[in-house]
């Protein structure tokens, strides 16, 4: 179980050897394995930079075929890069900390993106109600100046047969 939520959170492939108890240069042990992929979880370095450092220093293309004593070393260089992420930057603030309020800001630009997103929305169904309002309002005056246009056409035609009648009077 511990080994799938490694594999997932790391992508890569881990075969667990247990807790390696015998003395010498064994396996790594399972303890080990974890604490490794913890650790560089912990300081952002994902699971093809932490392939690549394996194969260019220790000649091996997964963390669970280091020897113990090459676990070991990796552990202790790993927690010297915690200790450094750890220093202090000018304005007193960790690494750690810093990239925690990273997080955070990356955090609420997510929320405000996602409120931005819901008030286009809101937008065009507003602006697409208004333009139907427009096109009513226009249909509407359309038709009242067709309703004058047939008024007035049914006037002149009166007019132009009272002409006729009095031009036929003549």
């Amino acid at each position: 179980m511990a080994r799938d939520n490694i594999e997932a959170k790391v992508g890569i492939r881990v075969t667990m050897t247990g807790n390696n108890t015998e003395k010498g240069n064994g396996k790594a042990t399972g303890k080990q394995v974890r604490a490794i992929y913890a650790i560089a979880r912990e300081q952002g370095i994902n699971s093809e930079k932490l392939k690549k450092h394996i194969e260019e220093h220790y000649g091996v293309d997964s963390v669970d075929k280091l020897t113990k004593e090459q676990a070991s070393k990796l552990i202790d260089k790993l927690r010297k890069v915690e200790e450094v992420n750890g220093i202090k930057d000018n304005n007193g603030k960790g690494i750690k900390e810093v990239r925690a309020k990273i997080t955070r800001i990356e955090e609420r630009m997510a929320e405000i993106e996602e409120r931005l997103m819901k008030l286009e929305v809101r937008y065009e169904k507003i602006l697409s109600k208004l333009i139907d309002d427009i096109e009513i309002k226009q249909g509407v005056r359309i038709a009242e100046v067709e309703r004058e246009v047939r008024a007035i056409r049914g006037m002149l035609k009166e007019y132009f047969k009272k002409e006729e009648e009095h031009d036929k009077e003549k």
